[in-house]
C-alpha cells in the first residue's frame, strides 16, 4: 500500500509498504510521478510475491533485476540462491568419470575464469570473449618452468577446451539448473591437425645413441617403446611388468586416452630390451627410484638427449607420430595403423594419408629412374 505526502517545498513524497513493512520511499516533483512509481513498485511486488518457490529456484540474475533487485527479494523477504559457476564445475567434476586427466585442467580454467558468477548471468557474449581471450594468449612452454611460451594455441586447442565448457554447461541443463547452453552458438574454427615433426632414419639412430649415454638407464627403453609401439606417454609412463605377455608380445592398456582398453603389441627388438630390465610383479615399469609407486619424472634426461643428439622442434608425442608415420610409409593401412594407435576411426589417422602417397610415388620415381637410366639413350 502507498501513501502520499506533500512536503513543505511543493515535492510529493511516496511511501511504499506492505503488509505493514516499510519497502521504500521517494520524493518527486509532482504528484503523478509519485503515483507512477508507487504503482510499477507495488507491481513488482505483487509479482514477487506469487512466485512459487520452484520458480524462485530458476530465476536468473537478469530477470531477478528485471522484477525490481535483490534489494527488494530481501525486503519482502524472498531468498534468493544462485548457482555460481565455481559450484557448478566443483559438482560436475565430482561426477565426471571419464579417463582423460586433462578434462581436469580444462575444467579448472573454465572455473578461474568464471569463478563467483552466477550461471545464469554467463550469456553466449560472454562465452564467446571468454574463449577468444583464451585463444589469443600465449600457451605454457613445456620445461617445467610454468612461464609462457611464444607460441599461441591452436584453433583444436581452443576446441577442446570449449567442448569442456559445453560439457558443464549440458550438466547444468541435464540437472536443471539451466534452461539453454550459451557455448552453443559460440563457433571456433578448426584447422587441419598437422603433423609437426616425426624422425628421419638418421635423426633416430642418433637419438636411441644419445639415450643409451642418459643419466637415467631406462631412458633407451623409453623412447624405443615409444617409436615401435606409438603409444601415448600417458600409457607407457602407467605401464606395469604384469602388463606385458613377453610370450605372446603384447602390453594389455587399460587406462586409454579413450577409455577402451587394447592389447598392443610389442616387436621382438623392443622385447629383448624389456626382458632386461624384467620383473616379477604389479611394479611400475618406469617408475621413480624414491617413490615406487609414481612414474618416474624423465624430462630433463630427455632434454638432455634431444640436445646431445642435435635434434630441434621436437616433442616426445612426436614419437607416436614417428611411430605411425613408420607404419604408413611401409605399407600399413589406414586401419591398420589406427588399431596400433588406439584411434577411434581412421578419421584421426588420416593425417598420415599422404605419406603413404608421398612414399609410393618416391619409391615409383627412384625404381623406374634407376631402370630408365641403365638403359641406353634414356627413354
Amino acid at each position: 500500500m502507498a501513501t502520499f505526502r506533500k512536503l513543505s517545498n511543493g515535492k510529493y513524497r511516496a511511501d511504499v509498504r506492505k503488509n505493514g513493512s516499510f519497502i521504500q520511499a521517494k520524493t518527486f516533483n509532482t504528484k503523478q510521478q509519485a503515483e507512477e512509481f508507487s504503482a510499477s513498485l507495488e507491481s513488482s511486488i505483487d509479482s514477487i510475491l506469487r512466485l512459487k518457490p520452484k520458480k524462485i529456484k530458476k530465476l536468473s540474475p537478469a530477470k531477478v533485476e528485471e522484477l525490481g533487485g535483490k534489494w527488494l527479494f530481501k525486503k519482502l523477504g524472498v531468498e534468493l540462491e544462485f548457482m555460481t559457476f565455481d559450484q557448478l564445475a566443483t559438482e560436475y567434476m565430482l561426477q565426471w568419470t571419464g579417463k582423460d586427466h586433462n578434462q581436469v585442467y580444462r575444467a579448472l580454467y573454465w572455473r578461474d575464469t568464471f569463478d563467483g558468477l552466477p550461471i545464469k548471468s554467463i550469456t553466449p557474449k560472454l562465452v564467446k570473449k571468454a574463449v577468444k581471450d583464451f585463444s589469443e594468449t600465449k600457451s605454457f612452454a613445456t620445461d617445467g618452468t610454468g612461464n609462457k611460451s611464444n607460441k599461441t594455441r591452436s584453433s583444436n586447442t581452443v576446441i577442446r577446451y570449449k567442448a569442456v565448457l559445453s560439457a558443464m554447461f549440458r550438466y547444468a541443463i541435464r540437472e536443471d539448473y539451466l534452461k539453454e547452453n550459451p557455448v552453443d552458438n559460440v563457433f571456433v574454427q578448426a584447422t587441419p591437425n598437422k603433423i609437426e615433426r616425426y624422425l628421419s632414419d638418421e635423426e633416430r639412430m642418433q637419438l636411441l645413441a644419445e639415450c643409451k649415454n642418459s643419466t637415467w638407464n631406462k631412458m633407451h627403453l623409453l623412447v624405443l617403446l615409444a617409436i615401435t609401439t606409438g603409444m601415448r606417454k600417458r600409457e607407457l609412463m602407467g605401464l606395469r611388468w604384469n602388463d606385458i605377455d613377453f610370450n605372446k608380445g603384447l602390453a594389455k592398456l587399460t587406462d586409454t586416452k579413450n577409455g577402451e582398453s587394447r592389447n598392443n603389441p610389442i616387436p621382438e627388438v623392443t622385447l629383448n630390451e624389456l626382458r632386461k630390465f624384467r620383473q616379477i610383479g604389479s611394479s611400475l615399469i618406469f617408475n621413480s627410484p624414491t617413490r615406487p609407486e609414481r612414474p618416474f619424472e624423465f624430462r630433463k634426461q630427455w632434454q638432455g638427449a634431444l640436445d646431445r643428439a642435435g635434434i630441434d622442434n621436437f616433442r616426445f608425442h612426436d614419437l607416436r607420430h614417428t611411430a605411425a608415420s613408420y607404419l604408413v610409409m611401409a605399407g600399413a593401412t589406414l586401419y591398420e595403423t589406427a588399431q596400433v594407435l588406439g584411434h577411434k576411426s581412421t578419421q584421426t589417422t588420416e593425417r598420415y594419408a599422404h605419406l603413404s602417397t608421398d612414399h609410393k610415388s618416391a619409391v615409383v620415381e627412384r625404381v623406374m629412374g634407376n631402370v630408365f637410366n641403365v638403359q641406353s639413350g634414356g627413354v
